[in-house]
């Protein structure tokens, strides 16, 4: 018997298609790169100032290194959940320290020193922006401050950029899947937007913000420059430019820095091009990454020798890149494609179960994720210490040295000790019942007579009114600070502290420090095409079995859903939350998983509501999946 052949990771496919669509927005990069190229470049000659065999061609070949730099960023980056913490200041807690957040920085820090570097080669001399400055003949060549200023600024705008890099969580690429216009499981998905579409609709605004951007920092960057970098900056650049020019070693910074209006322009418009570049750099990753899992109109998994072995082997996958895509091609396979969807049926002589089986089982094992989650979170794993049995042999005792003092007392200590028999036991009993009498006794503890006490409650009567002593009771010093922590919390400053009841519901249902949604939507459609579509099209009944489970799943998770919306205390610190008409309960994330779980089910009561109780469905079950999917009694 010849051996079997190896199923080809999912990996396999996807990676060949993120590398095409990589190169596809690397293409656009390069095209922008060139047009800034021949914006920076010497305009004296008016064929190589544009011409690619040149000048242009190489500063266009330069340039796209910063913008390379951002694509090797997102690409080691890349993931497709959302962000979900209790508070934003929780989010902060565990993303701040991350290598990621220094990763970023020093990309952003390498583009931007790259791109200053090549836009001051490549701009004319007339520019002024070389590494010394000549003088006239009797003077000696001094360091030139206006290139480090230039500098300084494009370090400036890597900062901002990076921050707002890690605040709106560039590296996440949202996938139309989680957009789609909830309709007929059997109907055709939403059409992708092409990347073209929306790096046209999304060109103009980031224009708009890379010019505000610049001519801030244009106007803010004089100020940081001469406060806080021109101090290090500048004794540092003349130890760099001492090793290749001759200038004095103990060459002062001019009294004041080269605030001219050629350079502040200059600085705003070529900070306006690098911002330009990061962004449309970011818009076309996205754009790109995001496009169905399709080649050619098939799925990526066709070209296998077991295409439903690889698509598998991407459904179990722990990693979030192949998982999410083969979940979304399974929804694809279950909506357009008939063959491979009659394929999943037919394979019953799979090693670890039919194919469908495997299927269904990853796609419940992701919907039944939301019950273990709500479940965990009422009943949170107790933290009990569990005492160790040993089962070790006992050891024989150790051989110790010899004892120098008398053994201890083997009688009872907590028994009445013997009456003294001597004077000085006598003795010393009166002085220790004496001090027992004084140190345990309970007017001891209070160490105020009630003659103190009276005179203390005259004086606090005279002294204070009764508005005064209700004011420092422990109660109402509480209250008063409860009210003022309430009254930050309700401020810009304490907005980052509060527990909203929004993203405590998400993160319970779909998952936290990042959300499952994209993979939960498509594990719910997917299922209930295939088992709509087992009624035509699976000869061997393989998905007969499973139909129970599946809509005991989607009534228990729906169930759970709307307990846990309606019953989930909301935080004290959640000083915005409104219940007006239920509407504060109401998240939008999790109202569509809710959405598809209900349509899902109604479609799966109309389709086998006739049989459900020849597969192993009571009819109470089955009266309850329809109350749960909000369908009329038969």
């Amino acid at each position: 018997m010849a051996p079997q052949a190896r199923v080809r990771f999912y990996r396999e496919f996807l990676t060949p298609a993120l590398h095409r669509r990589f190169t596809r927005a690397a293409g656009l990069a390069l095209l922008l790169c060139y047009v800034e190229a021949i914006a920076i470049g010497d305009k004296s000659s008016i064929l190589w100032s544009w011409f690619p065999l040149g000048p242009a061609g190489i500063r266009t070949l330069l340039l796209f290194i910063t913008s390379l730099s951002i694509f090797v960023l997102r690409v080691a980056q890349l993931h497709f959940g959302s962000r979900i913490t209790d508070s934003p200041f929780e989010t902060f807690r565990q993303y701040a320290f991350r290598f990621n957040t220094l990763q970023t920085l020093g990309f952003y820090y390498f583009s931007a020193w790259w791109f200053g570097e090549v836009y001051m080669f490549s701009v004319p001399q007339s520019a002024d922006l070389s590494w010394v400055a000549e003088g006239r003949p009797h003077e000696r060549r001094r360091l030139n401050e206006r290139p480090l200023y230039l500098r300084s600024v494009f370090f400036m705008l890597a900062a901002t950029q990076a921050l707002m890099h890690l605040y709106h969580d560039y590296d996440r690429v949202v996938l139309p899947m989680s957009q789609f216009k909830f309709g007929r499981p059997t109907d055709k998905p939403t059409d992708v937007e092409p990347p073209t579409a929306r790096l046209k609709r999304d060109a103009p605004m980031v224009l708009r913000s890379a010019v505000a951007r610049a001519v801030a920092t244009s106007i803010v960057g004089p100020f940081i420059y001469a406060l806080l970098v021109r101090p290090f900056a500048w004794p540092w650049s003349l130890y760099l430019a001492r090793l290749f020019w001759s200038i004095p070693k103990d060459s002062a910074p001019p009294r004041f820095p080269p605030y001219h209006i050629s350079l502040i322009l200059r600085s705003a418009m070529s900070g306006m091009l690098l911002l330009y570049l990061w962004d449309m750099s970011n818009v076309a990753f996205s754009a790109f990454v995001a496009q169905e899992p399709l080649k050619k109109g098939r799925s990526l998994t066709d070209d296998s020798r077991d295409p439903n072995g690889s698509l598998l082997n991407g459904l179990k996958s722990k990693k979030e890149v192949p998982k999410t895509f083969a979940f979304w091609e399974l929804l694809y396979i279950g909506n357009q494609f008939e063959a491979r969807r009659k394929s999943i049926f037919s394979e019953i002589d799979r090693a670890g179960g039919t194919t469908w089986s495997q299927a269904a089982t990853f796609c419940l094992d992701t919907i039944s994720g939301i019950n273990d989650r709500i479940d965990k979170f009422y009943n949170p794993p107790s933290t009990t210490i569990v005492p160790v049995v040993s089962t070790q042999q006992p050891q024989e005792p150790l051989q110790t040295l010899p004892r120098l003092s008398s053994a201890l007392r083997q009688d009872p200590v907590l028994t009445n000790a013997p009456p003294p028999t001597n004077r000085r036991k006598k003795i010393e009993a009166n002085v220790g019942s004496t001090a027992k009498y004084y140190g345990q006794s309970p007017s001891s503890r209070t160490s105020l007579s009630p003659r103190v006490k009276k005179v203390g409650r005259m004086a606090r009567d005279k002294l204070l009114t009764k508005e005064q002593q209700n004011a420092i009771k422990p109660a109402t010093i509480a209250s008063s600070v409860y009210e003022y922590f309430v009254q930050y919390l309700r401020t810009p400053v304490g907005a980052p502290f509060r527990r909203t009841f929004k993203r405590r519901l998400a993160s319970v249902v779909l998952g936290s420090p990042e959300s499952q949604l994209q993979p939960i939507i498509c594990a719910i459609d997917s299922i209930s095409c295939l088992a709509i579509a087992s009624l035509k099209e699976d000869q061997f009944g393989t998905a007969n079995k499973d139909i129970p489970m599946i809509i005991r799943t989607f009534v228990s998770s729906i169930t759970n859903i709307e307990r846990i919306t309606q019953n989930m205390p909301v935080h004290w610190t959640d000083t915005e939350f409104e219940e007006a008409d239920g509407k504060g309960r109401e998240v939008k994330e999790v109202e569509l998983v809710k959405d598809h779980l209900k349509f899902g089910l109604s479609q799966l009561v109309l389709a086998f509501g006739n049989y459900a109780v020849d597969m192993g469905l009571s009819r109470s079950e089955l009266g309850t999946a329809r109350e749960t999917a909000d369908l009329d009694a038969p």
